[in-house]
């Protein structure tokens, strides 16, 4: 297994890695507007983070492929897990092609799953690409007889997790709340390092929102020793590395859970996204777009992600754009009762040295 600067296409129904291409006139005109010209690359968190290396890694190598070759610098602008960068891009960024950002990948569901302080509308952002889509795994140690989600509802299977906002509590909730598993999720661990020596320990059988680029590059002995069982993985697509290993998607039985489950795992595909403020020119838009997916193939790009062990798997900004709006366009009920099943349920148990989770 290969996870490193793995370049991959994400088909979500439009089919196409490749960006708009455009005329020659419209690229001369682009090459016009961005000659002499810097672009910002603005991130929604400190610098050091997962986000901020996978930013600046892009700014390396995207001017090369920008008709008129700006100038790209990177800007820190950390604030509400990067809902105040959202915020300043819809509102007061330059909408002429010049500043760009990466957020979060819940910042498109950030208001339907209950968050407040919202004042964009993510449909409106240009959505340029993703550097990742991420794949996670809801797995148990080699020695929880809970194999499978049908061994989930009849056996109890303790999880750990880092806190109400952290993938591992909010898939563990949902999971159990979805499929009516038997979970119990004991949160607090001070990171997912700390939850994964818990299940190793044996003080708890499990995780449901382990990376799985995390999972092979901390872990891979586990995988190579079969002493994980991989429950489902907490994503829209499989990962290319688990062929077999069963999809939360597939898992959901009716039309309502799987609408549900699009909503959640969403965030997955966004992976790390990067977007455009709302009414940029098209020109340009389209240009970012496939300036964007020729950075993930270029060969300078791909030998520096693969030193750096970043796992690359691209998705196009079309498919974003497709992708948020149909989360978008969710019906109520079926947020409503998403919002219901992300919420903590049963007894939670406190991780040792931590707070109780209310």
């Amino acid at each position: 297994m290969r996870l490193s600067a793995k370049i991959l296409a994400t088909g979500l129904g439009i089919g196409a890695i490749a960006a708009a291409s455009t005329s020659p006139a419209a690229a001369d005109a682009v090459a016009d507007f961005y000659k002499g010209k810097t672009l910002t690359i603005s991130v929604g968190y400190t610098a050091g983070g997962g986000y901020d290396v996978y930013a600046r890694a892009l700014a390396q190598y995207i001017g090369k492929h920008i008709p008129g070759n700006p100038t790209i610098v990177v800007k820190n602008v950390p604030g509400a897990g990067s809902l105040k960068l959202a915020n300043l891009m819809y509102t007061v960024a330059a909408k002429d092609g010049t500043e760009i950002a990466t957020v979060a990948r819940g910042i498109p569901v950030q208001d339907l799953l209950g968050g407040s302080g919202v004042r964009y509308d993510a449909n409106k952002f240009n959505w340029l690409g993703s550097m990742n889509n991420e794949v996670s795994v809801c797995v148990t140690s080699w020695r929880s007889p809970v194999k499978t989600l049908a061994d989930m509802k009849k056996t109890e299977v303790i999880v750990g997790g880092q806190g109400k906002s952290s993938d591992s509590d909010l898939f563990a909730m949902f999971v159990k709340n979805l499929f009516d598993a038997k979970i119990k999720l004991i949160s607090g661990y001070p990171g997912t390092k700390e939850s994964i020596l818990a299940m190793e320990r044996g003080e708890v059988d499990g995780n449901c929102g382990w990376s799985w680029s995390s999972v092979t590059h901390s872990h891979m002995d586990w995988v190579k020793e079969n002493k994980l069982h991989i429950i489902m993985q907490m994503a829209l697509t499989k990962h290319p590395d688990l062929p077999n290993a069963p999809l939360i998607l597939d898992l959901a039985t009716t039309p309502e859970q799987k609408a549900e489950v699009e909503l959640v795992m969403s965030r997955q595909t966004m992976g790390r996204p990067f977007l455009a403020p709302p009414d940029v020119p098209k020109d340009r838009v389209a240009a970012l777009r496939k300036a964007f997916m020729d950075t993930m193939k270029d060969t300078a790009f791909v030998a520096y992600a693969e030193k750096a062990k970043m796992e690359i798997t691209a998705v196009s900004g079309e498919d974003l754009q497709a992708l948020v709006a149909r989360i978008r366009a969710t019906p109520a009920a079926i947020v409503k009762k998403t919002v219901a099943d992300l919420q903590y349920t049963g007894k939670v148990e406190a991780a040792p040295g931590a707070k109780k989770a209310k």
